[in-house]
């Protein structure tokens, strides 16, 4: 049997490794075009965020009162592959006494089943952010996806107009997941354990989102072909420092949260329960990544020795960097996402 400082070295070890996997979950997904691709990656970075942050607790534990890991793991510890970080744990199992150390038994057990995941990031990268991700190729391209982005007068719409919108707006949070993934590996020097862990459950919230406009476009028969997906938002900060990905990500994906109520009552106005449901686990999710984008970038910005009561500063400048991709916009793209939008509409009073 495994003695308890023993244990509390293992734990240690595998509380990087698990983070090592998750933060390359991370940086991998914006490389990722396919979206059920992208949210299985997101779903390994908060699962082993989960599992890194349950080895640490344990440690602690078992060194009450002290709250610090000690140097038997390495913060720069690589990605491995599932059926080798597998192997380990089955190991280490193996020596474990279920009357000693049942609650570490329990810890354990649960990090093997998350490793019974279809995806799992490649150990060799690429580990650096990309400023244009590629798309998934079964949708229409549309830097910019919904008329009112870019065209005057475009409605927001109502009824079945709205029901579509709202799908394709959270189908379109592609770019939110593309970021957060990002900024949990590129932030993880400067923010730590903490930020890991609130950022592995952004990146997967986000993907959720993303996946509840599939959804429902998907029930309505509408073909991918038709909808349009862009992702402007996130391109707007191409070759900016991640500091402006972490305020648009917690700005612009929380901007018109205070309407998220009222269009779920629309939904439930016209009996649409799904899109309702959706709606409201949306407004529940982003009132705490409001949270995130204060505390973390206020954190930040004190970390880097700036006042951290000038965050809206940075959320000032994200607004001009939207603004000046938004102005980028030709008449061209201007014609083709009406066109694109009309036809989609369309389809979806036919069906």
């Amino acid at each position: 049997m495994r003695a308890r400082v023993d244990t509390a070295q293992e734990l240690t070890r595998f509380h990087y490794l698990a983070r090592a996997v998750a933060l390359a979950a991370g940086v991998q997904i914006a490389h990722t075009p396919t979206l059920e691709t992208k949210a299985e990656l997101a779903r390994v970075a908060w699962e082993q965020a989960l599992a890194a942050d349950a080895f640490r607790e344990r440690v602690f534990e078992l060194r009450y009162p002290v709250r610090v890991l000690e140097e038997w793991g390495d913060p720069t510890e690589s990605p491995i592959a599932a059926d080798e970080l597998e192997r380990r744990y089955r190991d280490f199992l193996g020596a474990t006494d279920a009357l000693d150390d049942g609650p570490t038994e329990r810890i354990v057990e649960q990090a093997i089943a998350d490793l019974e995941r279809p995806i799992w990031p490649n150990p060799e990268g690429p580990f650096a952010v990309p400023d244009f991700p590629p798309k998934d190729e079964r949708y229409a391209h549309h830097a910019f996806y919904w008329p009112d982005t870019i065209v005057a007068g475009y409605p927001y719409g109502e009824g079945r107009a709205l029901q579509i919108r709202a799908a394709v707006s959270h189908l379109n949070e592609v770019w939110a997941v593309d970021t957060a993934g990002a900024i949990l590996h590129a932030l993880a020097p400067e923010l730590g354990w903490e930020w890991i862990r609130d950022a592995a459950r952004w990146t997967y919230d986000e993907t959720r989102h993303m996946l509840m406009g599939k959804r429902r476009l998907d029930a309505w028969g509408l073909p991918a072909a038709a909808t349009p997906l862009g992702g402007y938002i996130y391109e707007a900060c191409a070759g900016q420092d991640p500091l402006y990905r972490l305020g648009m990500l917690g700005y612009f994906e929380t901007k018109n949260i205070g309407r998220k109520k009222e269009r779920a009552q629309a939904f439930h106005d016209l009996g649409d329960t799904v899109s309702e449901t959706d709606m409201e686990f949306d407004w529940a999710d982003e009132t705490l990544h409001a949270e995130y984008g204060r505390r973390w970038l206020k954190e930040l910005l004190a970390r880097r020795g700036e006042d951290p009561e000038g965050w809206p500063a940075v959320l000032e400048r994200c607004e001009e960097l939207v603004a000046a991709r938004l102005a980028e916009a030709t008449d061209a793209d201007r014609e083709a996402i009406v066109t694109r939008a009309d036809n989609l509409l369309r389809l979806a009073s036919s069906q």
